[in-house]
C-alpha cells in the first residue's frame, strides 16, 4: 500500500471549533489592547460638567434627572465610542498586520467579533458607572418613586450600534483620518436625530433614543381612556361648573 492509496483520516467532530476557553482569553487580550479606557478620564469629566451638573440644578425626581441620559449623556459619549471601535476596527492595518492576522487558523470574523465585543464591554461598563453616579445621588435625595431603567436599556443599545457602525466603518476603510471622521459623523448624526425628535409627538419621533421623556400620564390613559386624559386639560382651561346644593326651605 503505497500512500497514495492509503484511506485518508476521519475528521474529528470538534475539529475547527474554537473553545469557550480560548475565545476567553482572547476577549480577555482585547480588553486589554482596547483604546477605550484611555477616554475614561475625558468622559469623566464631561459626566460632572455637563450631564451630572444639568441633573443637580433639576428636583430629586426621577424621571427629571433620568432625561439627562438622552439628553446629556449619550450624545457625550457617542463621538468617542465612534471614534475609538474605528480606531480599533482599522488597528490590524495601520498596524500592517493583517497578512499575519489572516493567516492564522482562526477565522478572521471571530478575531473582529472580540475587538467588537470588548470595545461595546467598555463602552458599556464606562456608561453604567456614570448611571450608578446618578442613580445613587438621587436615590439619597428623593423620597418617592423608583429609577426607571428603560433610559439605560436604549442608551445602551444604541451605544452598541454606534459602535457597530464605527467598527465597520474603520475596518472597511482603515486609515489614519477615520477615527476622527467617524467621530465627527457620529456626533452630527446625533444632533440631526436629537433635532427632528424633539417637540414630535409622532410614534417615528419616538423612536430616537435622544428624543424627550413622554408625559407620565402619555401611555396609561391616552389610547384606553381618552376621556381620563382630556378631562385633566379641559378642567385646566376652563373651570368646570360646581354642583349647587340645595337646602330644604
Amino acid at each position: 500500500m503505497t500512500l497514495t492509496d492509503a484511506p485518508a483520516r476521519p475528521r474529528p467532530r470538534d475539529a475547527g471549533r474554537a473553545s469557550p476557553m480560548s475565545l476567553w482569553r482572547l476577549l480577555w487580550l482585547e480588553l486589554r489592547r482596547n483604546a477605550m479606557p484611555w477616554m475614561f478620564p475625558l468622559l469623566a469629566a464631561l459626566f460632572v460638567f455637563d450631564p451630572f451638573r444639568t441633573a443637580m440644578g433639576y428636583g430629586p425626581f426621577w424621571d427629571l434627572r433620568a432625561s439627562v441620559l438622552e439628553n446629556k449623556l449619550l450624545p457625550d459619549f457617542v463621538a468617542f465610542v465612534a471614534g475609538v471601535a474605528a480606531w480599533m476596527g482599522s488597528r490590524d492595518s495601520r498596524r500592517r498586520t493583517r497578512d499575519l492576522v489572516d493567516a492564522t487558523a482562526r477565522p478572521r470574523w471571530t478575531a473582529q467579533l472580540t475587538t467588537w465585543a470588548a470595545t461595546t464591554l467598555w463602552v458599556a461598563a464606562g456608561f453604567l458607572c456614570c448611571v450608578a453616579v446618578l442613580y445613587g445621588v438621587t436615590a439619597s435625595q428623593a423620597t418617592w418613586g423608583g429609577p426607571p431603567w428603560w433610559p439605560v436599556a436604549v442608551s445602551l443599545a444604541e451605544l452598541a450600534l454606534i459602535s457597530a457602525l464605527g467598527f465597520a466603518v474603520g475596518t472597511l476603510f482603515p486609515s489614519r483620518f477615520t477615527a476622527p471622521l467617524a467621530a465627527v459623523g457620529a456626533f452630527l448624526l446625533s444632533l440631526e436625530g436629537f433635532r427632528n425628535a424633539v417637540g414630535r409627538s409622532s410614534g417615528y419621533a419616538l423612536l430616537s433614543p435622544t428624543t424627550y421623556v413622554p408625559d407620565d400620564d402619555t401611555g396609561l390613559f391616552h389610547h384606553y381612556l381618552p376621556d381620563v386624559s382630556i378631562a385633566p386639560r379641559v378642567r385646566g382651561r376652563h373651570a368646570l361648573p360646581q354642583p349647587v346644593h340645595r337646602t330644604a326651605g
